[in-house]
């Protein structure tokens, strides 16, 4: 138990410094790494270069992941700077008046797309503040952006999250005599079950957050009347979101998938269909009055809607091109890799880098790139660079979460090489919990993933920080570790929609500064019938 106690002092530590000193997770993250550091030389009596080995394996298996994270951040950046954003903004507020439809479509789907293509709290920024100018009030604007962000989050930026978790996993996985791919298509799979499954009901709780919080009157038929549309909208996602998971991989469930949605429910509101005749609008309760729709002047063509998508087209295109195995870019991409064996001497601890594989280089940085080449001369002198500066900004400051959580987890599971003769930190930690819960603990791992990503703001960081412990812990108790491995990335996800981060972030956005404790009030329940949904999809399917 000592020991043990011991061992989860950089856990520990971390939480304590996200939310009780209000550090940055960089920060917080950094000062655990110096702690595991000094903790495996003094108490597990790791050699130096032993532990050197493992804080560089951490930091190269960082850059993969920054790459891509680079690569998402400045897409949207330079479609925000070519006003390209903007056109796909304006071409959502004509679809329909009802602000619930709105909701699903903007929030929900759009903002799914967005997550897929560029994660980081970029969806909910970008969602929250388009509906507002469609007359949303800025509080429930920030609330439904945010409860929308919970499904696509584990494949966010190409499936980030998801490829970080099997990344900081790999030597476990390894020693485990499990394959890498096969893993990680195991635990993507059940993933998109746990999150499709129990997510049916996500358009549902974003209409009841919106009508519960501002109406006065006709409050439950405001409800039941939206739930074919809710569902019908659900199902236009999770289907294809399910499917492309299980048969495609991590980086196309989310971009894919809301691109689907968003074409099938876009018709179907235009259309009509599912549509209540009864139109809903905000009510304001302190005016006593209805909050009338913002009219929508003007018309954008088709064909400058659709040369708006086009850089998400050609993504979409390259990601399917150069991900399935049967078209043969693949492993062509793959094949130029960077080998590392044997890391400062440390055998078996090797590192592999397919530089032009990664999707934050083919196909992320070229669009970017092609996309500012195309616009240069719409845009004012010095956008351009000002695109990349603002990019290496926001990128310089992901990194020192990245690094430091990584490298310290890499420690960690390192630390089983020592002579104290001790087993290895997770080890500790995990044996614990195991004598402590037992066989209860795979109802724990949601809420650890929630707690993660509430603390730290990302579901990535809520990973790395607790799939290790999680992943030995199923080992120990003979669970399927792709099981509880999903359920932590599902939590994580669910984590998004109250994680302190991303409501500080939208209601920056959207002028709702002050009001972020009633955004997490109006969050917590919608957030807690998903991870009891969720954990009940895993007690049924395993």
């Amino acid at each position: 138990m000592f020991y043990a106690l011991l061992a989860a002092i950089p856990f520990v530590l971390a939480l304590v410094l996200m939310v009780g000193f209000k550090f940055s997770s960089g920060k917080s993250l950094m000062t655990s790494l110096l702690v595991t550091i000094v903790l495996v030389l003094a108490v597990w009596r790791m050699d130096v270069p032993t532990v050197a080995a493992y804080s560089v394996y951490g930091v190269l298996k960082s850059l993969d992941l920054l790459l891509i994270i680079g690569g998402a951040i400045l897409l949207l950046n330079s479609l925000k700077a070519t006003g390209i954003m903007e056109i796909i903004n304006e071409g959502f507020k004509r679809i329909s008046p009802d602000p619930r439809i709105q909701a699903i479509i903007i929030a929900y789907l759009f903002g799914a797309f967005i997550e897929g293509a560029a994660g980081y709290g970029t969806p909910a920024a970008l969602a929250a503040p388009l509906l507002v100018g469609l007359g949303f009030p800025p509080v429930a604007a920030c609330a439904v952006a945010l409860i929308s962000n919970s499904t696509p989050v584990p494949f966010a930026a190409v499936g980030t999250p998801t490829l970080s978790n099997m990344t900081n996993l790999a030597s476990a996985i390894a020693d485990a005599g499990m394959d890498k791919d096969a893993f990680t298509a195991a635990v993507t799979h059940k993933t998109v079950l746990y999150l499709g499954v129990a997510g049916l009901v996500v358009p549902i709780l974003l209409v009841v957050a919106l009508v519960m919080f501002y109406s006065t009157g006709r409050r439950v038929k405001s409800i039941v009347e939206m739930i074919p549309f809710c569902l019908m909208s659900a199902c236009s996602f999770v289907i294809p979101y399910y499917l492309l998971g299980t048969f495609l991989g991590p980086e196309f469930a989310s971009i894919i998938s809301s691109c689907i949605g968003m074409v099938l429910v876009v018709l179907a509101a235009r259309a009509r269909f599912l549509v209540p005749k009864h139109v809903w609008y905000f009510y304001d309760i302190e005016k006593d009055e209805v909050i009338a729709p913002k009219e929508i002047f003007g018309s954008i063509s088709r064909r400058k809607l659709l040369r708006a998508w086009l850089p998400y087209v050609i993504i979409a295109a390259a990601l399917l091109l150069t991900r399935v195995p049967a078209f043969g870019l693949k492993a062509l991409l793959n094949s130029a890799s960077i080998h590392m064996t044997d890391i400062l001497g440390v055998q078996g601890l090797n590192y592999d880098f397919a530089l032009i594989y990664n999707p934050g280089l083919i196909p992320f940085l070229i669009v970017a790139v092609a996309t500012l080449l195309v616009h240069r001369k719409d845009m004012a002198p010095g956008t351009m660079s000002g695109v990349f500066k603002a990019t290496g900004k926001q990128l310089l400051a992901i990194a020192l979460t990245l690094i430091s959580g990584i490298a310290m987890v890499q420690i960690m599971l390192g630390s089983g090489a020592n002579h104290a003769g001790l087993p290895g930190m997770i080890d500790q930690i995990s044996t614990t919990l195991v004598s402590a819960i037992g066989n209860a603990f795979p109802l724990i791992v949601p809420p650890l993933g929630v707690f993660g990503a509430f603390v730290s703001g990302s579901c990535t960081v809520s990973g790395i920080l607790f799939a290790p412990l999680e992943f030995r812990t199923a080992q120990i108790l003979a669970l399927p570790t792709a099981s509880i491995v999903a359920l932590q990335m599902a939590g994580g996800a669910v984590g998004n929609m109250i994680c302190i981060h991303n409501v500080v972030a939208v209601s920056s956005t959207t002028g709702a500064v002050g009001s972020e404790g009633k955004i997490i009030s109006m969050n917590i329940l919608p957030c807690a019938v998903y991870v009891v949904l969720l954990t009940l999809v895993y007690l049924v399917c395993g």
